[in-house]
């Protein structure tokens, strides 16, 4: 197994985090490849089976490399398929899981006043991680990953050379329209009552949404329309939005894209595909959990490929030619 060092400082940096956190961690690294390609996952007893903070790598520092960070109440899972696609291109993949998710029992750490804070120093420890495995680094995510992506780079615009990438991009709470605020706010607080649990059909997404954990979410999209005021940011934005996503509204990134880009795309589906599941390749198949209730499978984006191959154009015309 050759991985050069660069490699190795980066998996430190990013095993050392999670150590922190979980008081011990275990490191599991899977050869893609024959020996040019591997997958690197992070192991706690703390987290429910496939929930795991991951890395994929070529093995060398690359030219670019991606962080691709998860939503509110689910786990890197959820963007596994997009970062897969960027590791085809060539790309090294970060993707990192935000505190108070993946876990077995979520409960207080979901009720923690500096949960957003510590969300950041995850983005923060990702990002310095995807600093030892390529030259040139991209953000991107999925709702309040996206979210915590741009506030990254409005933070720390200079570490972040490549491209923003978004999909279904939590940015609707940060417009001066006090309806669309209030409409998102109530879709997060409207679902839950009492203990969070993490166990629920959805192997890789809790089964409710925690009231606490969404205001947490709205303190950061409000600092993201501060911090944008004014502000047009210099790296290329690639958008992808659902027009029936009934969590996010899509006017936010559209208005985002419209008076804070120098450069971006929105893609934008037509079709009916839901919140959660524009990020989806493939179905995710429930499990049996006597006495938890029914709740629809979580469907695959219809326009998955479409939208993989025009992101990754972008990503090449934009990023990688620059």
């Amino acid at each position: 197994m050759s991985i050069s060092d660069d490699i190795k400082e980066g998996l430190a940096l990013f095993e050392d985090h999670y150590r922190a956190r979980f008081g011990s961690v275990q490191s599991e690294t899977e050869e893609m490849d024959a020996g040019r390609t591997y997958g690197y996952r992070l192991i706690s007893d703390q987290l429910r089976r496939g929930n795991n903070p991951r890395i994929f790598h070529h093995g060398i520092k690359t030219n670019d490399v991606i962080v691709l960070t998860h939503g509110l109440s689910d786990s890197p899972y959820y963007v596994e398929a997009i970062g897969r696609r960027f590791f085809t291109e060539g790309a090294n993949v970060v993707l990192p899981l935000l505190p108070a998710h993946g876990l077995k029992d979520p409960d207080k750490a979901m009720e923690d006043p500096e949960l957003d804070s510590k969300w950041k120093a995850t983005v923060d420890n990702a990002a310095e991680t995807a600093g030892k495995l390529g030259a040139r680094i991209s953000l991107g995510g999925f709702s309040t990953g996206g979210a915590l992506s741009l506030n990254k780079i409005l933070r720390q615009p200079h570490l972040n050379q490549g491209g923003l990438f978004l999909f279904s991009s939590a940015l609707d709470l940060g417009l001066v329209d006090e309806a669309a605020r209030f409409g998102f706010i109530q879709s997060i607080v409207r679902r839950i009552d009492g203990k969070v649990t993490g166990i629920g059909r959805d192997p890789y997404k809790y089964p409710v949404l925690p009231k606490f954990a969404g205001i947490e979410l709205s303190q950061i999209i409000r600092e993201n329309w501060r911090l944008c005021e004014d502000r047009v940011i210099s790296q290329p934005v690639f958008a992808a939005h659902s027009m029936h996503d009934k969590t996010v509204k899509i006017k936010g990134v559209l208005d985002f894209l419209q008076n804070h880009v120098e450069m971006g795309i929105a893609f934008i589906i037509a079709q009916q595909v839901s919140h959660s599941s524009l990020v989806l390749e493939n179905d995710i198949e429930l499990d049996d959990i006597p006495g938890s209730p029914d709740i629809d499978k979580p469907k695959a984006n219809p326009r998955f490929q479409w939208m993989m191959d025009d992101a990754i154009r972008f990503f090449k015309e934009n990023v990688v030619k620059n």
